[in-house]
């Protein structure tokens, strides 16, 4: 198929795009800015052509997807992150809901096969420590989402993605991504610095996050995922629409500090075992995701552990290293 990514320049969009590429789908990335250095050494050999627009210029994305014969969408553009979203609220709205809506339009517009909307661990509204299932609570009437606009961003894109499957027959599926890590990451989450700078000789301090747990996701598993929602048959009226897309087992900081130190030699981390006021909100919602329905519907199952992972990502790291323009 012919497949439009949207933010197919930045870390996962051009994992997902050279994931399509190597399995025969024919991806265009969308995106505001050509691919840099590193979305290119991910790309490789693969053939991803480039169209520059914005996620909120819905003009621009029918023209692209109308010129290019788009058949169906990955979803992936968005602003990310809690701190993100509460410095830059209205911006984290107007990216993430009305980009949303204006990709569910051209998908309703252009009668496409599918669209493949990506959101995240973060529309939970919290747990009790047990693995989080699909059909858990998402609102609350008496406390804000702990990840914050960033998170009711992703809670109301889930709601108007049905709307749209319900009310005007879109095949849409919705994959709640979690903790996604591996080489070109952006996002710290504790993760990126412990890797990198341990593989460059850096020591890496952190004074507070040792408790906080994520389900990490190696990036090649969560492209394989995205690949698998693309492929399976139309689901029936009133199936499940959402799945959980993750290793299923959330790690702590001091896990990952004690994973990287074994695997790379000389690794120089420490990290302090409290959490700043902020940390503390946001780890309400950090648990283990339950993936079995996806496993069921997806035909898919993580093929890393966060051993294996976080080994791999070191070894892409270290070879980009010898091309200085990669590293960023």
């Amino acid at each position: 198929m012919r497949v439009l990514v949207t933010g197919g320049s930045g870390f996962l969009g051009s994992h997902v795009a050279a994931a399509l590429a190597a399995t025969g789908h024919a991806p265009l990335s969308f995106d505001m800015a050509p691919p840099g250095p590193e979305a290119k050494a991910i790309l490789g050999d693969a053939i991803v052509p480039h169209a520059a627009g914005q996620i909120t210029d819905l003009a621009r994305l029918m023209d692209v997807c109308r010129a290019e014969a788009i058949e169906a969408i990955v979803h992936s553009a968005g602003m990310v992150g809690l701190d993100t979203s509460l410095a830059q609220p209205a911006a984290t709205y107007a990216t993430n809901v009305m980009g949303l809506v204006n990709v569910c339009e051209v998908a309703r517009q252009l009668d496409l096969k599918r669209l493949v909307h990506l959101s995240s661990n973060a529309a939970y509204h919290g747990g009790d420590g047990r693995p989080l299932r699909e059909s858990d609570p998402v609102f609350s009437v008496a406390q804000a989402n702990p990840a914050a606009h960033y998170g009711t961003s992703k809670m109301a894109g889930e709601a108007i993605a049905l709307a749209y499957a319900d009310f005007h027959g879109l095949d849409l599926l919705v994959l709640r991504i979690t903790a996604v890590y591996g080489f070109g990451m952006r996002t710290p989450m504790f993760i990126k610095p412990m890797v990198e700078q341990s593989v460059l000789g850096r020591p890496v301090r952190f004074a507070t996050g040792g408790p906080m747990k994520r389900d990490y996701t190696y990036v090649p598993d969560c492209a394989a995922a995205i690949v698998n929602a693309l492929a399976i048959a139309p689901l029936a009226e009133g199936a499940q629409r959402v799945f959980n897309v993750s290793a299923g087992a959330a790690r702590a900081a001091s896990e990952v500090a004690q994973i990287v130190r074994h695997l790379v030699p000389g690794a120089d981390i420490e990290i302090g075992d409290t959490l700043t006021p902020l940390e503390a909100v946001n780890a309400r919602m950090r648990a283990s995701l339950d993936i079995s329905a996806a496993a069921t519907a997806l035909n898919w199952r993580p093929a890393f552990s966060l051993e294996q992972g976080i080994a791999d990502y070191a070894a892409r790291f270290r070879a980009s290293i010898a091309a200085p323009e990669v590293v960023s």
